[in-house]
């Protein structure tokens, strides 16, 4: 006669540790999350009012002191068809009938200087290596001029106050790329000089 061999089940797993009791944390561990969140707080406070004083004292940083500039240099590159015109634009005494504008430009047309100065009511412009007076056109110039340096502060308002500022007018389609922008620079009276 055969045994009969039986076989046993094994046994089951042990239960699962039991959580821990939550009746009384130890003291340490809310003093070090209170801690550390009070910290990272102060952190944030401190790193604001940073960035805050940084970008206060930098001028040119927002729209808004474009807008209230009282002297203004830039350089914009006008694409149209594949051909680049380059201006520098220097401003002072902006907003007041003594504004001072000086515009170079250089393109697939030549080199020029234009300046616009209000406090003496005179224009000049520099062309083959000669100043020629144009005060017969000073309003002209003024207009002229004074109408571009007005359209480029308004696209300047939505400048970051750091880099290149690039958009496409939209009246005309050209790229116009903006850089090189310095707000209420001290710009000396003989810039605005025929010499």
């Amino acid at each position: 006669m055969q045994k009969k061999i039986m076989t046993v089940p094994p046994s089951p797993p042990p239960p699962p540790p039991s959580p821990p009791t939550t009746s009384t944390p130890a003291p340490t561990s809310k003093i070090n999350r209170k801690t550390m969140i009070a910290l990272g707080a102060i952190v944030i406070i401190v790193v604001a009012v940073i960035v805050g004083v940084i970008l206060a004292t930098r001028g040119g940083v927002t729209g808004a002191s474009i807008a209230d500039a009282s002297s203004l240099q830039f350089k914009a590159d006008v694409t149209q068809g594949g051909n680049k015109t380059t201006y520098t634009y220097s401003a002072k005494n902006i907003g007041t009938s003594n504004a001072m504008l000086r515009i170079e430009q250089t393109g697939s047309q030549g080199s020029f200087i234009f300046i616009v100065n209000g406090a003496q009511k005179q224009a000049w412009a520099y062309e083959n290596g000669a100043w020629n007076n144009f005060t017969y056109l000073y309003n002209t110039y003024w207009t002229e001029w004074n109408s571009g340096l007005t359209q480029y502060k308004n696209n300047l308002s939505h400048w970051s106050g750091s880099g290149d500022y690039t958009y496409t007018d939209p009246t005309t389609g050209y790229s116009i790329r903006v850089y090189s922008i310095s707000v209420n620079p001290s710009l000396a009276d003989s810039l605005f000089q025929p010499s």
